[in-house]
């Protein structure tokens, strides 16, 4: 049995040096929950221990935690001197700096073994990378199998790193059951998310709303997550210069229970996601699964999450006005919908089938024969 091991980056400020619950049922978890599910490797996480119970392990089985006794380089590499014997594959989340030693010393222990780099970034991010650098040259060509998550992305490094990228996209699998076609569509334009950063740009979609609010008035919003604290006196002072709309614009909170979110979306006619940046972010799959029509800002993955024009259209980051037409547009259009949204439903599950996904990753690295 081959073992799986995916080694979480102390780089990354998003996971605390390690995994938490809800990474268990995204990409960083799935594929190598699939990996053994599917192909029968033997499936580790490695990192800190971030939350303090883990509800979805339930969900994974046969996926471990290996929880590291510190959040540090040496943690990392002393770890790999214990279990290379056990690690076949290695996964990396991320392309941070702080993988050239670990793959270094990997590739020192474990000379046969491979290494799967999931980049998953956005190219503005890949300005921080000391790519140049001969070591991490030399990290790159330790890589058996480098991967982007959107074309944009592919094209762009394939091009600056001068090594084979493969398009591997963040894929959606059904561990809740969820069943489609069981709910009626609604007028309903949809985001989900962390509500008020400066990166999701949500006051976008309020204010492109606002404006064509009373031509749409059966059109509802509806901003599914946490609501920064920083952006709540944002959120009073638009309903004060927009009263009329506390009744359109709903501010859910996060939604916890995943079939419960999944009604959200199956609810949804449009998705909107205004970004002023994103790789290839997981909510837009789980839009695609649920036949909503997407409205996305000109992000890395925008051509392919609209399959150029098919189920979709984009709009230029922070260009409210040209949000606003687009909204019009759309809202008035049934057919539009109706048949961008099949043909989301139709496109996603060719294109961002997790079990397709890790299947293609598990040719790729060892032509399909997993055990």
């Amino acid at each position: 049995m081959r073992g799986v091991y995916v080694i979480a980056s102390s780089g990354d400020p998003n996971t605390g040096g390690g995994w938490n619950n809800q990474q268990l049922l995204k990409d960083c978890g799935i594929v190598p929950y699939l990996l053994h599910k599917n192909y029968g490797f033997r499936a580790v996480m490695v990192g800190m221990k971030v939350d303090d119970t883990y509800p979805y392990l339930e969900k994974v089985p046969g996926l471990e935690l290996d929880f590291l006794p510190e959040d540090t380089l040496q943690a990392r590499l002393d770890y790999l001197d214990e279990h290379a014997a056990a690690i076949d594959l290695l996964i990396l989340y991320g392309a941070y700096p702080v993988y050239v030693p670990i793959a270094a010393r990997y590739k020192k222990l474990r000379s046969d073994g491979k290494i799967y780099l999931a980049t998953d970034m956005n190219i503005p991010w890949s300005d921080r990378i000391p790519h140049e650098s001969p070591a991490y040259k030399n990290f790159l060509h330790s890589c058996d199998v480098i991967a982007a998550s959107c074309r944009a992305t592919q094209r762009f490094l394939s091009a600056k790193w001068s090594v084979p990228v493969d398009l591997i996209r963040n894929g959606w699998y059904n561990f809740f059951g969820v069943k489609f076609g069981d709910v009626q569509k609604e007028n309903i334009i949809l985001t989900v998310g962390r509500i008020g950063t400066d990166q999701k740009r949500n006051e976008d979609l309020l204010e492109a709303f606002a404006k064509v609010a009373d031509d749409l008035p059966s059109w509802n919003v509806r901003l599914v997550g946490g609501v920064e604290e920083s952006f709540k006196p944002y959120v009073e002072d638009f309903f004060a210069n927009h009263p009329d709309l506390r009744s359109r614009i709903t501010f859910t909170g996060l939604i916890e229970d995943k079939i419960q979110l999944m009604d959200e979306y199956k609810r949804a006619k449009i998705f909107c996601l205004t970004s002023r940046f994103e790789g290839a972010p997981n909510v837009a799959a789980e839009a695609l699964f649920s036949g909503d029509y997407m409205i996305t800002s000109i992000v890395d993955a925008a051509s392919d999450l609209v399959d150029n024009g098919n189920c979709g259209r984009i709009f230029q980051i922070g260009n409210v006005d040209m949000l606003a037409k687009t909204f019009l547009a759309v809202c008035n259009d049934d057919k539009l919908i109706a048949a961008g949204g099949k043909h989301a439903a139709i496109y996603a599950r060719e294109q961002f089938d997790a079990n397709k996904i890790v299947a293609r990753l598990n040719y790729l690295l060892y032509g399909g024969d997993g055990i």
